[in-house]
């Protein structure tokens, strides 16, 4: 079975449209058909119904969707797996925000190549939530992210604090409330958040990710609570300026990695240096040290 058939049934399903399933998969639609067509004369049954809404799944679709889920996933697992490079004993796979670069990631890099030059490194970006997905299938080894998510096999321990605070742009002429962008750093800040401005501040845009964060500030000329450490050279460079008397929130960072891991040996390496350097950046940028052990790998 084709396993490209089955990313664009699961496309399709989910959709709903195989004008749209075709676009985000970048195919012509007669694709698309043709390979929902090869499909279904495989399985000899119909997958979808068309209506005035669109296409939907049929009785034999719903219960053939879970199937095709899995099937991808075994797919890419098995393809991550070997897909180590020739020359190589292994693959390593690390996900981080990428405002950490300069600070963390790229000097990680180095300190892999130093320590262990047989193991091939990947760098990911995702959405936490995803992240998390895919390391619990073994598509991803190390996550550094701000909002742990309680999965059974995965721990967690604080890596760093890091403070988030109020910035402007500088040619922001209005009140800062007035263009203000509302970062999800999750619910404990949203009720921080709240208290603070008791209501002053509504904002008509909120995000998940720091990156879409500072670019909607810097482009939009607008405010919002970004990491200082996201914000430091901006604020050097005059572009940014701190909100005068606004409070500072401390936000954990998060390193996350299996409770059981295919190479512990490696994968200790990696994370030791992941501490280390983190402990560097929080002397560098005066952030609280982070504790050690905190652990959700029973869920």
């Amino acid at each position: 079975m084709d396993t490209e058939n089955l990313r664009s049934f699961l496309e399709v399903a989910t959709q709903g449209s195989f004008t749209v399933a075709a676009s985000r998969l970048n195919l012509a639609q007669s694709t698309v058909s043709a390979r929902i067509r090869g499909l279904e004369e495989q399985l000899g049954r119909k997958l979808f119904v068309r209506d005035s809404d669109g296409v939907s799944l049929t009785p034999a679709g719903r219960q053939f969707l879970p199937h095709a889920s899995t099937i991808t996933r075994t797919w890419e697992q098995s393809r991550q797996d070997i897909a180590v490079p020739d020359g190589y004993e292994a693959l390593l796979r690390l996900t981080a925000p990428a405002y950490l670069w300069d600070s963390i990631t790229s000097p990680w890099i180095g300190w892999m190549r130093q320590r262990r030059p047989n193991v091939a490194l990947r760098l990911e970006g995702s959405f936490p939530d995803l992240a998390i997905d895919q390391m619990a299938e073994g598509l991803l080894d190390i996550c550094i992210l701000y909002l742990p998510k309680p999965h059974p096999g995965i721990v967690y321990e604080t890596l760093a604090v890091d403070q988030v605070v109020l910035v402007q742009h500088t040619q922001q002429e209005q009140p800062w409330t007035e263009n203000y962008i509302l970062m999800d750093w999750g619910l404990e800040f949203r009720v921080e958040h709240d208290r603070a401005f008791a209501g002053t501040v509504k904002p008509a845009i909120s995000a998940g990710l720091v990156f879409i964060g500072l670019q909607h500030v810097l482009s939009q000329k607008a405010a919002a609570y970004l990491p200082l450490s996201a914000v430091s050279t901006h604020i050097e460079r005059g572009e940014l300026r701190r909100v005068e008397g606004a409070p500072v929130f401390q936000r954990p960072l998060y390193l996350a990695y299996p409770s059981n891991p295919a190479s512990s040996d490696v994968l200790e390496v990696a994370l030791a240096g992941l501490r280390a350097l983190a402990r560097d950046w929080s002397d560098v940028q005066g952030f609280a040290e982070g504790d050690r052990g905190f652990s959700m790998a029973d869920g």
